[in-house]
């Protein structure tokens, strides 16, 4: 912490501004916690705490302390990844976001090099090149596999694998202490190696790590589209060493609820790197964002082009926080993807952003399927959500229009890629938006979070054990009726008039 005039103001203020809460907190304890006022002062404590940490805390470190808060600094470097044109300037940038947040006195960049003879290259945080590290594949893969950032004591624990061995004789060799994987849907596009940090102390060094880390990837990938389509590098060769796992990047296989809605996206990826994706967000206010994508083609690049438009919709959500309009995210998406891909690459995409308080879905559509409203009214029939836009990327500006269409309770809404449709060509007939919406209608009461894998099987039925060779992604969401709770799925009935009503099943 050092000391010093402004160290001091930083101790006294920081005090000051904890009193309130201490002073809630005492009184609650008085009161005794277990009575109705107690509880109340004790989560107004809470509360303000909370509010001095998120909001305050980190203003004050930056004003007193010349040190940037760790969000601030994450999103600082993924704006400025997405412009990012080689693995010098990522290495430039993450050296001083590293340095910034966590006080280390220097980064290298691992990556596969550009020459695929050349095997392994080492950036170092001014941009050069440094010497190579020797036979490191081993470390690489072990990392690809893993994953997560390691440092040494977490390494120690776990010394008898030979690939955490190798891990530790790397960081040994470039005196690091923590490493960073940078990893994207099966590829280990590169690691960062960090000095050992000085700050801070706290559980936040894990959040520093991970959010570099993500956008490290990001900026990685960007980098290399940029490269790769203009014939500098090829990526199926550059990455033969960073071949790893399939990757979840994508949202966990699960039932998930945020703002109000319960929803659940499956993927199945044709090739190790697929090129679908699906993004969720709480955006706060009772608004929830979905955005599905699908580039184009298979393999490295398309992988590689969902990590650009992730970073992407990241940067622009943290700019807009629930204002976020569905048109707006399209049209900066359409300008990373041009950028990034350069025509070569190209994703359609559909954006949508729920709204459980006016009861409505606003959306917009870049050459996306469109999805499927299957409405809670028995009385209404099966609808599709018709917006039109250009491919992202094939142009360097597009304009979006947002619609609007009401979204209440019971109702279901099914976003997917068009590996679905085309499942069985090009050797057989496809299943085919026929068939689909047969499948949907006959699933009119299934709730959200069944029918990704209902309408999976119905797919896998059809193909009866022949290969899809495509990505297939499903993502289904609904409203939650304000009674359910966190430990329960909801399922929908119909009530009189054909109007759903919900309930819960444990």
């Amino acid at each position: 912490m050092g000391s010093g005039p402004d160290a001091k103001r930083w101790w006294m203020t920081s005090l000051a501004t904890a009193l309130p809460a201490a002073g809630l907190a005492a009184t609650a304890g008085a009161l005794d916690l277990g009575s109705y006022a107690g509880m109340m002062l004790g989560g107004a404590a809470a509360a303000c705490l909370g509010a001095l940490l998120v909001f305050f805390q980190p203003r004050l470190d930056e004003k007193l302390l010349g040190r940037p808060s760790i969000a601030a600094v994450a999103r600082a470097f993924l704006s400025r990844a997405l412009a990012m044109r080689s693995a010098s300037d990522v290495a430039v940038e993450l050296d001083a976001a590293a340095k910034q947040t966590l006080g280390v006195e220097r980064t290298l960049l691992i990556i596969p090099s550009p020459d695929a003879e050349q095997g392994i290259a080492v950036l170092g945080g001014d941009g050069d090149e440094s010497p190579a590290v020797g036979d490191a594949e081993k470390a690489f893969q072990w990392l690809g596999a893993s994953g997560v950032p390691w440092d040494l004591a977490s390494l120690g624990a776990v010394r008898d694998d030979d690939g955490a061995r190798a891990t530790l004789d790397l960081l040994e060799r470039l005196r690091g202490h923590v490493v960073l994987p940078l990893r994207h849907r099966g590829l280990l596009l590169g690691l960062a190696v960090l000095s050992e940090p000085t700050r801070p102390t706290d559980g936040s060094k894990e959040v520093a790590y991970r959010s570099l880390g993500a956008h490290a990837t990001v900026a990685l990938a960007n980098t290399y589209l940029d490269a790769d389509a203009r014939g500098q590098t090829k990526l199926s060769k550059a990455f033969d060493l960073a071949t790893a796992i399939q990757e979840a990047l994508l949202p966990e296989d699960r039932t998930l609820k945020r703002a109000g809605f319960q929803f659940r996206g499956l993927v199945r990826a044709a090739a190790e790197c697929g090129g679908d994706l699906w993004i969720h967000h709480d955006l706060g206010q009772g608004r929830l964002l979905l955005v599905i994508g699908d580039a184009t083609g298979h393999g490295a690049a398309p992988a590689m082009l969902t990590a650009v438009a992730k970073g992407t919709v990241e940067a622009m959500r943290q700019a807009a926080g629930a204002d976020l309009d569905p048109a707006r995210l399209l049209s900066g998406l359409n300008r990373a993807i041009h950028r990034a891909g350069r025509t070569r690459y190209l994703m359609t995409a559909f954006a949508a952003v729920l709204d459980s308080h006016a009861g409505t879905v606003r959306f917009a559509n870049a050459g996306q399927n469109f999805p499927y409203l299957i409405p809670g009214d028995v009385a209404r029939r099966l609808e599709q959500l018709v917006a039109r836009g250009n491919t992202l990327g094939a142009e360097a500006e597009a304009a979006y229009t947002t619609q609007s269409r009401a979204f209440q309770l019971g109702d279901r809404l099914v976003l997917y890629t068009d590996g679905l449709v085309d499942a069985g060509s090009p050797y057989a007939e496809p299943f085919g938006e026929k068939r689909f919406r047969s499948a949907l209608m006959s699933m009119a009461e299934t709730p959200a979070p069944k029918l990704p894998a209902a309408i999976l099987s119905a797919v896998d039925r059809y193909m009866d054990g022949r290969p899809i060779f495509d990505d297939v992604t499903v993502v289904a969401a609904e409203v939650l009726p304000p009674e359910a709770d966190s430990g329960t799925e909801v399922s929908y009935t119909t009530g009189p008039g054909g109007r759903a009503r919900g309930g819960t099943r444990p």
